[in-house]
């Protein structure tokens, strides 16, 4: 599946414009939202237009909570149909599971999804955080897995968001990390599942041309 990944908007109109216009020239199948779509729980009207355009395309989505996804955002999401929250879900023959929660100074808590640990393996692993040492880390896609590291039970891909200039591809033995860059940056990723490639986009220019009203 052609997959769109999203995370660190943080209220950026712009984004908003050249989300809108990227929608309208490109197909995808899937949207993936990693967290941080708005500031400390405020702008529920930018929030509002996020989602507007993603049901516009009439795109799925898929959903884990930022840091600063909190209070009535928070509320809307995680009751939602795009919330993955400690879940694994099926979708285009792929197996997906989002975990909550950020080690941070709002005070979320980590929330691990409800699931058996033999049922994480071969799934897309989504969390707001990345995970911790991880090797071979590249602004452009590769695959210089680490050596010497076996891990059972493990995702075949963990995507993440939070850190907004640190970026790129990493392993984890076989993992794929991608660590995606901030859509405040105006980017965002391509992923396909099939094969796990992965493209790095720059927005600016969907923001600069054809320019769209949002309403």
């Amino acid at each position: 599946m052609k997959t769109l990944c999203i995370s660190d908007i943080h209220a950026k109109e712009g984004f908003l414009v050249a989300l809108k216009n990227l929608l309208k020239q490109e197909k995808f199948d899937l949207v993936l939202m990693l967290g941080d779509i708005v500031n400390n729980g405020k702008e529920v009207n930018y929030f509002e237009k996020f989602l507007d355009i993603i049901e516009g395309a009439d795109l799925p989505m898929f959903w884990v909570p930022g840091n600063n996804d909190i209070g009535d955002v928070y509320e809307h999401m995680s009751r939602s149909k795009y919330s993955i929250e400690n879940k694994k879900v099926e979708f285009g023959g792929e197996n997906f599971v989002g975990m909550g929660g950020v080690p941070d100074l709002w005070g979320h808590n980590i929330y691990m999804p409800e699931i058996k640990p033999q049922e994480m393996k071969n799934v897309i692993f989504l969390s707001h955080i990345p995970p911790k040492k991880f090797v071979n880390f590249k602004k452009f896609d590769h695959q210089e897995i680490q050596k010497g590291v076996d891990l059972e039970n493990a995702p075949k891909i963990q995507i993440s968001g939070h850190q907004h200039s640190y970026w790129g591809i990493g392993y984890i033995g076989k993992i794929k990390i991608l660590k995606l860059p901030a859509g405040l940056n105006m980017m965002a990723a391509i992923l396909d599942t099939k094969n796990l490639k992965v493209k790095f986009i720059n927005l600016t220019d969907f923001n600069k041309s054809n320019k769209v009203i949002l309403r």
